[in-house]
């Protein structure tokens, strides 16, 4: 089916600049991002600190959404860490002493592909309101802070360091000066030189200068997860760090992975420690170290030991095994979980965190599953005075229990959404589709009939798993193509519910990426691609498939073999050009990047022709909607813990490149989108911010209005709409108006005042809407009415007009700002103009909201006059300012899309 011409407004392309200019504060400051959610798909919790005498105050830590607080036991929460430099959080504890004192250690401890880096450890001395960072930004990955309940100054920091390399920062801190200063007070090193980070440290009830650490030996590459190595082991301290012994009474030895440790609360002499025991039966030392650093996988009928519990009767000077052989107590893979919880009030009684929970109420002699909340879970708090009262923190949000996880509340404010990928449909108003971590597919509305909110309610599931591409047709808005982790492909019609897997099944030896491309053709939507180490196409929605190319990766067969739950040399990014539908572009997880002029018959190679290539992880190629073999291009050196933006661009198919990077901050670069209107227009989506750019990349502005410090891993220009759909990798979908610019050209910079394209608006059939919890988050629509934008060179009175036809209907004055001015005509006409006597009662309404004397008087000359709802139809909006009049035509539309 060929996609019908729906846009003819987007014929109307802006004027090219003839010169740099970098977008002002005062414009790219006032770009507002509405957020819409959803919050029930909630991300990834990784630590609670609670507060022991007011349990009602609550911190909680996320892997890739920051620091959130509820001061009334989860009914609201606040968001803490909007603003700063990092998103990502390993641990958090709050001083019992001094409640105001709060730490975080940021980086993800869980050392998944998706783990985001941290810079530090960041102390508040004022419950969180302001943070300040105190040192060891090296430590990348915190998993465990401890405070001396006797001395606040006195601090352990837990650092597993970077990830993906090696580095001289990993170990177990102290600070003795409420971090003005650290010392190293355990360092792990192999005979080889490797530093070895520490995952966990648990400190004596009876005695704070007791410590028990756990090291962790690991190896993180793009192509392999080592499971472990002869570094990992478990340390004692018996004054305060100054001296360690390595523990092994009873102790597996050998090959360990990742170790959780923990001291029962109420006997200081009982110890549990969940132990990954990656040692393998029949392989020599030697063979099984070999396996571990090159990433071999194990053969058929070859199994590790698996994750087991020990416990310690004697502060762990000696253990025993009290996990039954052959079954895994703790999570799979254990590099994610690791986590162990003892009951404050009873020492036989355990919990081990992972996938599901384990559970022990006699020391370990049985287990059992507690409770069916949760899932992949990764923190856990309970309540020193009542053990019936704990926190769950899971891949999928957070509980409160109170009668020992019987029954369980799940607060629904926090949006925390995991996206991998966006996509939307062109229905009235449209849909945004996408795909989570650990949460499977989902489809929400962009906004809702007459602006109000979006609630959990208005997201449906389109696919399980963990979610992936969505990609939907948007000829006819039915055809869902989505997938899960690894490519497993369905193709979901949204009018029957019917969704059948088409997943190519030719070549079974294909490879496919964690989040494997998938394209709808902009030409005839029935051609889909997608993309595995080939790329394969179908003519006919994907009921049968052609390859087109050979493997587009470098093809090591070392690392396409690796270990870790990993495919690699794969393809990441693939583009079809809106102008030519043979231009395929193709760029790889091994750093390749290849393009086709011919719909796929041969490809070339482009790596030679980029400068400086670092040939790392491409993350996105944008082909361009404006000029043929006009495309740009990102990598991220994230996983190789290089955290430069490396961006580019072609204008000859790729012969040439130039850099785009220079005006962009050290931050890894996920995807670039060329605006379709105005070519020079270009917007950047990294691992911390949106940055935007009116000159082609020559100087890039941050988009910080509103949008918190989140990964935008994927973003999608609404071609109607002319929104910016930027879905973050920890806070949800967040959704921009770019109208203002799009037409923010080298005119509009020397103008005294420039009046946008004014968007067309709908005039809404409310209807019913759907009731909803008050505790619920409330996702922001995008606001009712017209939406007028004009750039003022400086502060003056502007006055806003609408007329239909010749009749003036509408007239309000502003105090317009040097900058971007917003305002919203409501799509009604005047009847009659306000008495003085009247629009005193206006300014004694107003006036109880706490307005400045000029914002008051601006209210009040907006509510000057008495109106009656318009009728739809086209419409002359006219900006006067500067003794300069400038016009833009609009309309209001009827809702036919009312059902």
């Amino acid at each position: 089916m060929k996609i019908a011409s729906f846009l003819l407004v987007l014929l109307c392309f802006a004027a090219p600049f003839a010169q740099a200019q970098k977008i002002p504060a005062n414009v790219a400051d006032r770009i507002h991002f509405r957020d819409i959610g959803p919050t029930r798909q909630g991300g990834r919790y990784v630590d609670f600190a609670v507060v022991d005498k007011s349990t009602k105050i609550i911190y909680a830590a996320t892997a890739s959404g920051g620091v959130w607080k509820s001061v009334n036991n989860g009914i609201s929460w606040e968001s803490l860490f909007d603003k700063e430099n990092i998103i990502s959080v390993g641990a958090i504890a709050v001083d019992q002493r001094n409640n105001d004192v709060v730490w975080v250690g940021s980086g993800e401890a869980n050392n998944s592909r998706s783990s985001y880096w941290g810079n530090g450890i960041y102390k508040s001395t004022d419950a969180g309101k302001t943070w300040t960072n105190m040192g060891l930004p090296e430590s990348h990955h915190i998993g465990r802070i401890l405070i001396d309940p006797k001395n606040s100054d006195v601090v352990y920091v837990a650092a597993l360091g970077k990830l993906y390399s090696d580095n001289p920062e990993r170990g177990l801190y102290k600070t003795t000066n409420g971090g003005k200063s650290w010392t190293k007070v355990l360092e792990v090193k192999k005979d080889d030189g490797k530093f070895i980070g520490v995952v966990d440290v648990a400190m004596s009830p009876k005695d704070p200068n007791t410590l028990i650490a756990a090291a962790y030996d690991k190896i993180r590459t793009p192509w392999t997860f080592n499971e472990g190595g002869e570094g990992s082991g478990i340390y004692k301290s018996t004054n305060g760090g100054k001296t360690w012994k390595k523990l092994s009474k009873g102790l597996p030895g050998g090959f360990l992975g990742r170790i959780g440790v923990a001291y029962a609360p109420s006997n200081s002499k009982v110890v549990y420690a969940n132990v990954e025991n990656v040692n393998v039966d029949g392989i020599s030392t030697e063979e099984r170290r070999r396996m571990l650093e090159v990433g071999i996988p194990l053969e058929r009928g070859q199994s590790v030991d698996g994750t087991e519990m020990y416990r310690s009767d004697d502060g762990g000077e000696s253990w025993k095994k009290i996990s039954p052989d052959g079954v895994d107590i703790g999570g799979a893979p254990s590099y994610y979980y690791q986590q162990v919880r003892v009951n404050p009030k009873n020492p036989d009684h355990v919990y081990v965190i992972g996938i599901g929970m384990w559970e022990s109420r006699n020391g370990g002699e049985t287990w059992e599953t507690p409770f069916r909340f949760g899932g992949d879970n990764h923190a856990m708090w309970i309540d020193p005075a009542d053990p019936e009262h704990m926190l769950l923190g899971y891949d999928h949000g957070m509980g409160i229990t109170y009668d020992g996880g019987k029954t369980w509340y799940h607060p629904d404010e926090i949006p925390l959404a995991q996206f991998y990928a966006v996509d939307v449909d062109m229905n009235f108003p449209y849909n945004v589709y996408g795909g989570l971590q650990d949460n499977g597919s989902v489809r929400g509305p962009s906004s809702k009939r007459g602006g109000s909110s979006i609630g959990l309610e208005d997201w449906n599931r389109t696919g399980g798993g963990d979610g992936m591409y969505n990609v939907i047709d948007r000829s006819n808005n039915r055809y869902l193509y989505n997938e899960s982790q690894f490519g497993p492909l369905s193709r979901l019609d949204l009018e029957t519910g019917e969704s059948k897997g088409i997943r190519y099944s030719g070549d079974r030896n294909m490879r496919w990426n964690w989040n494997a491309p998938i394209v709808v053709s902009q030409h005839n939507s029935d051609v889909i691609y997608h993309a595995g180490n080939k790329v394969v196409k179908s003519n006919f929605r994907g009921e049968s498939w052609t390859e087109i190319s050979g493997d587009l990766s470098k093809n090591d067969p070392v690392k396409a073999n690796g270990t870790g739950n990993i495919q690699y040399g794969t393809i990441t990014t693939l583009e079809e050009s809106p102008i030519d539908a043979n231009e395929l572009w193709a760029g790889t997880d091994d750093g390749n990047v290849q393009v086709t002029t011919d719909g796929g018959k041969t490809w070339t190679n482009l790596n030679a022709n980029i400068p400086n290539n670092p040939e790392y992880w491409v993350t996105r190629i944008e082909a361009s909607a404006h000029t043929p073999g006009t495309a740009y291009l990102s990598y991220n050196g994230m996983r190789r813990d290089v955290f430069t933006a490396y961006l580019y661009k072609t204008t000859d198919y790729g012969k040439t490149w130039t850099s785009l990077a220079a005006g962009l901050p050290n931050e890894p670069v996920n995807v670039i989108r060329e605006d379709h209107k105005n070519p020079n227009l270009l917007f950047v989506g990294t691992e911390l911010s949106v940055y935007a750019s009116v000159d082609g990349g020559k100087n890039w502005a941050k988009l910080s209005n509103n949008y918190p410090t989140n990964p935008a891993y994927d973003m999608v220009i609404h071609p109607r709409e002319n929104e910016l759909v930027v879905a973050t990798h920890g806070r949800g979908i967040f959704i921009a108006d770019i109208t203002p610019l799009q037409g923010l050209t080298s005119d509009a910079f020397s103008s005294d005042a420039t009046l946008f394209d004014v968007q067309p608006a709908v005039q809404w059939v409310r209807g019913l809407s759907n009731t909803s919890a008050y505790t619920n988050f409330n996702g922001e629509s995008r606001a009712d009415g017209v939406h007028i934008n004009f750039h003022s060179k400086n502060t003056g009175k502007a006055t806003i007009k609408v007329l239909k036809g010749t009749r003036e209907i509408y007239k309000t004055e502003i105090n317009a700002k040097a900058g971007l001015n917003q305002m919203i005509w409501g799509m009604d006409e005047i009847v009659s103009e306000r008495t003085e006597a009247q629009l005193n009662q206006m300014r004694q309404r107003f006036g109880r909201f706490g307005l400045s004397a000029e914002e008051l008087e601006e209210r009040v000359a907006q509510s000057r006059y008495i109106t009656k709802p318009t009728q739809p139809g086209e419409f002359t909006v006219i900006l006067e300012m500067n003794g300069k009049t400038q016009s833009k035509d609009t309309r209001v539309l009827q809702d036919i899309w009312y059902k």
